[in-house]
């Protein structure tokens, strides 16, 4: 039976979900049953990747995205899915992720030469993961690309050793 690691790249996969469905609510989202799904069995291993949101006393936005990256970390665990974090920088006015991108690639790289898995769902859109991937494969590890239908990665799809795109219908089942 082929061990299986599944990769969430949290911004990434949130983003790609509200283009298809903004009204949709992920926090409650079975991210569990979206990965037995996709591997059509249960999965070994499930890691959810994201940038770390601080909150700052007196300050309402950030106090509300905290609350509800607690309450989606709530789920996370409750589902038993293991969340890894980057952080948030603020700059230029805005707020950018990093680190995430390095998690992800360090566990695909690790996991590879450690032999803890045979095949590796990224569901991720970023080309920033492709050294990972490359590494992976020369392991002798499988890369599943899973993206969406409405924004699909050329590069992913040319270098991982095959693809799952999903539907707004089996996005939506999960929700």
């Amino acid at each position: 039976m082929k061990r299986t690691l599944i990769q969430f790249d949290g911004s990434n996969f949130y983003k790609k979900v509200k283009k298809i469905s903004p009204q949709i609510h992920l926090t409650p989202y079975n991210y569990r049953r979206l990965a037995t799904y996709l591997v059509q069995g249960k999965p070994d291993r499930i890691v959810y990747c994201v940038g770390e949101v601080k909150k700052y006393s007196g300050n309402k936005k950030s106090e509300t995205l905290y609350a509800n990256q607690q309450s989606l970390f709530s789920n996370l665990r409750k589902q038993e899915i293991q969340i890894k974090l980057g952080y948030l920088l603020f700059f230029d006015g805005a707020y950018h992720e990093k680190g995430v991108d390095v998690q992800i690639a360090a566990d695909i790289i690790y996991g590879a030469i450690k032999d803890e898995y045979d095949i590796c769902y990224l569901i991720s859109s970023d080309t920033d993961l492709l050294p990972a991937i490359h590494i992976a494969r020369n392991e002798g590890k499988e890369v599943i690309y899973v993206g969406f239908e409405h924004i699909i990665s050329r590069a992913l799809l040319k270098n991982c050793s095959s693809y799952r795109i999903l539907k707004k219908d089996e996005i939506l089942q999960f929700a």
